[in-house]
């Protein structure tokens, strides 16, 4: 566009050129002539009323010197049978002049058209090689910026604890290369504290199960000696041993849960058929000392489920799940209900002894960590919270002997 304008623009300088050439001769010629003449085409006059009527037509009376005007009409009979007028004002000898004349296309020279093919040839191979260039450099740089960002998020993504400790690359860039050092140390300093935490739990379960081993025991060792020898125990002894018993057996399922959360693969676990209805019986037998005392209904419905799946894995999520429903209900009733793979628990309890809920042991807790191991076996887990207590569902996911997974 900026080449066919200076085309224009020479073109027009040198229109104006040859009117100004012809207004000089004619004035040397005919100093004195007031009549319209042609000099070569072109229709010089002293005055605006002399030119044609045509010119008149098509323009008005120009009021600055030197100022080239143009006009075009299209023919009748197609594209190139238009006229072209011009026209300028000149100051010649403190006299002024009009110059005009009409170009048609037979006017002007082959010479003329040729030049301006040759041109805009040249111009669109010129513009297409520039384009084409630019491109490339552009295509080059955005190459060169992107690689050490591709770089950069790759090594990211195949970062691990044991590449953690080895020093990030070099991106050839400083920002990227502070941005991978923030990142490691970021993601160091999130699996150091993973780390203690799991050595923590590790350590801590493993450690605990000696003492709540040698307490089970002594529990059953008392309760086996009441039976053979009864002894004189009043009702506070009595009790003292009930809630030794009843601590224990709360710490033995958050260490077995706390284990099982700390396992590194869960598809290692040992998996049998079981009836998960026999299992859901036993369990519920197995938490009522947590109801004693306590005016609550349990109601157990269940169907005859044989699964294929690790019983040990359903019995800590199951029975922590209804530990918690009998622990947190203190007046009302528990309604666990059974059907093929799902095991839905609801327990509703009046808010009597808010106090005492909140000073329990284990509060919340049970439920956290059943969460947390549901996630890491893909077992679809839901709790809602209501104001008088959870209503909570269990999908155990099943595999058959093919080991062919089977979700219902």
């Amino acid at each position: 566009m900026l080449s066919i304008q200076f085309f224009f623009r020479g073109m027009d300088n040198i229109i104006s050129a040859n009117m100004e050439n012809a207004a000089e001769e004619y004035v040397r010629a005919q100093q004195n002539s007031h009549q319209a003449p042609y000099a070569d085409g072109y229709t010089i006059t002293r005055s605006w009323e002399a030119q044609s009527p045509t010119i008149k037509q098509y323009f008005n009376k120009p009021k600055r010197y030197a100022a080239l005007q143009k006009h075009y009409q299209r023919g009748e009979t197609g594209r190139g049978s238009g006229v072209m007028y011009f026209l300028i004002k000149l100051k010649i000898q403190n006299q002024d002049y009009f110059i005009s004349r009409p170009f048609t296309k037979a006017d002007a020279s082959p010479l003329v058209g040729k030049n301006a093919r040759q041109n805009r040839q040249f111009i669109i191979t010129l513009s297409i090689g520039i384009t084409l260039l630019l491109a490339l450099l552009t295509w080059l740089l955005m190459k060169r910026l992107s690689q050490p960002v591709s770089r950069l998020t790759t090594w990211t993504h195949e970062l691990t604890p044991e590449t953690l400790k080895r020093p990030p690359p070099d991106f050839a860039y400083p920002e990227l290369n502070e941005m991978a050092a923030l990142i490691q140390g970021s993601l160091s300093s999130v699996n150091e504290a993973m780390e203690r935490e799991q050595n923590f739990l590790r350590y801590t379960s493993h450690e605990l199960r000696t003492p709540i081993s040698v307490i089970r025991n002594n529990i059953e060792l008392i309760h086996k000696l009441q039976q053979k020898q009864p002894a004189d125990l009043n009702e506070k002894q009595q009790d003292i041993i009930e809630r030794i018993d009843r601590a224990s057996l709360t710490m033995q399922h958050l260490c077995e849960t706390l284990l099982w959360l700390n396992r590194e693969e869960t598809e290692s676990l040992a998996k049998q058929d079981f009836r998960l209805d026999e299992l859901i019986h036993s369990l519920v037998d197995e938490m009522r000392y947590l109801l004693k005392n306590k005016p609550v209904d349990v109601k157990v419905e269940t169907t005859e489920s044989t699964l294929y799946a690790s019983s040990a894995a359903a019995r800590i999520i199951i029975g922590n799940l209804i530990r918690n429903a009998f622990q947190h209900t203190w007046d009302g009733h528990v309604v666990i209900h059974q059907h093929k793979h799902t095991v839905t628990i609801r327990n509703q309890s009046s808010p009597s002894d808010k106090e005492s809920v909140e000073n329990d042991q284990g509060f919340g807790l049970g439920l956290q960590l059943t969460q947390q191991l549901c996630k890491k076996l893909d077992w679809p887990y839901q709790n809602q919270v209501n104001p008088d207590g959870h209503y909570v569902t269990l999908t155990i996911v099943t595999m058959n002997p093919h080991q062919q997974e089977v979700t219902q």
